[in-house]
């Protein structure tokens, strides 16, 4: 049987992998020169490693690609880096229970409350009563008011806007049940892991076509047809479509308009990352991971990735991303590296008063237009299915990863999904 795939992101890396060991016959279509999907890396000159263009990590719950992973013989190094909160003008560590005890802007009570019920939300797995609440009122019945307002309000807003009151609790819920304190790297950078899975499938007979954007999908007699920009077309007896149900509505002919129109509704956000080469160390507590805790960042977080991997692979530099959620069609995505720096300058010193642009060696900006999509309450009900109204073509991305939120981990286990179903 043929098999199509759109996308070389983990989740069609995965999904071709299972389907080979199978023994079909898989071609999968890339817009980019090489894999990695939304964890594809660049490399530096002098540099041993690759670098996310959008920054990554894996939990010790994250079997699934672990299992990837080994099965193509490649390692992941787990390690215990620093969390921490900016808030009230200072950076405090809060990345454990007694972290938590110490966390002094909120009242004790809150803290105890706090606790609490992060520990019901690791433990419990009846997830489903939390997608009828939202976020911020089970946060606000259960941990406090003062809770929400100080730890948790700040992030909601800086990583959802004004779609923040409506996220469901359940989404707080995976975030919760999922993580570690052990942060996981694959060796050599998640795009060397991509290129190893990517020389595994080609040994097994999977075919790749990079640089190669598909422009339709249409079904002809019995046949899937996918059409790429230079107006090749292919033919296939599946397809699977591994991108946005945005991209994958207007690509495909014959879809039915109530189809369309109901998952075209379901709303996401864009990416944004200015990565920095730097001379000096930027967290000089250590911290590889830095939420802003403060109203009106123009940043969410600041991510010292050279704090949790060690600076001698990437020639000494030290790696920072300033990272933020926003629609894509927000100012940020229309401005250059040094645009986008004078916008955080500001915010930047007032965490690292040294801080100075003398200190800059190099810049980069990546720009993902879908990246985090907005779950409603009672998602389960509305997730789009795998099959579509086309016989034979399938959808899988990030937005059936529920309950969980996305991540490659996710990605690698809804390829194994929807090869089972093939």
């Amino acid at each position: 049987m043929r098999v199509g795939i759109i996308g070389a992101g983990f989740t069609g890396l995965s999904a071709t992998y299972y389907l080979l060991e199978k023994g079909y016959e898989v071609t999968i279509f890339e817009k980019e020169s090489h894999a990695g999907g939304l964890a594809i890396g660049f490399k530096d000159k002098n540099w041993k490693w690759t670098l996310e263009k959008h920054y990554h990590h894996l939990f010790v719950s994250d079997n699934a690609i672990k299992d990837l992973a080994k099965k193509v013989g490649h390692k992941i190094t787990f390690r215990r880096p620093i969390t921490s909160t900016y808030i009230n003008g200072a950076i405090m560590q809060l990345d454990s229970p007694l972290s938590l005890l110490r966390f002094k802007p909120l009242p004790v009570i809150d803290r105890i409350r706090t606790g609490l019920v992060l520990a019901y939300l690791r433990f419990t797995p009846l997830w489903k009563l939390l997608e009828k609440i939202s976020a911020q009122n089970f946060l606000k019945r259960f941990m406090g008011k003062s809770s929400w307002k100080i730890l948790w309000e700040p992030l909601f807003v800086g990583k959802f806007g004004k779609y923040a009151s409506f996220i469901p609790a359940v989404w707080f819920w995976a975030r919760i049940k999922k993580r570690s304190a052990l942060l996981g790297y694959p060796e050599g950078g998640f795009q060397n892991l991509s290129d190893k899975i990517a020389k595994k499938i080609i040994k097994m007979g999977g075919k790749f076509i990079y640089n190669s954007e598909v422009k339709k999908i249409e079904k002809l007699n019995e046949d899937l047809v996918v059409t790429v920009q230079t107006g090749e077309k292919f033919v296939f007896d599946k397809v699977i479509c591994t991108l946005s149900s945005g991209f994958f509505t207007s690509v495909t002919k014959g879809l039915p308009s109530s189809y369309v129109k109901k998952f075209t509704s379901l709303k996401g956000l864009g990416a944004i990352n200015l990565i920095m080469s730097i001379k000096n160390k930027f967290l000089k507590d250590g911290s590889y991971w830095l939420n802003i805790n403060e109203k009106d960042y123009p940043f969410l977080s600041i991510v010292e990735h050279t704090n949790f991997i060690d600076q001698k692979f990437y020639n000494g530099e030290r790696l920072v991303y300033v990272g933020k959620y926003l629609d894509s069609q927000h100012k940020y995505f229309q401005m250059s590296e040094k645009e986008l720096l004078n916008e955080y300058f500001l915010g930047l010193r007032r965490i690292n008063r040294s801080f100075n642009k003398s200190w800059i060696k190099k810049m980069w900006l990546s720009k993902a237009n879908f990246a985090q999509p907005i779950i409603p309450l009672n998602y389960s009900k509305k997730i789009p299915p795998f099959e579509t109204p086309i016989s034979g073509l399938y959808l899988a991305n990030i937005q059936q990863v529920y309950p969980w939120d996305r991540g490659t981990n996710y990605a690698v286990e809804l390829g194994q999904k929807i090869s089972r179903m093939i």
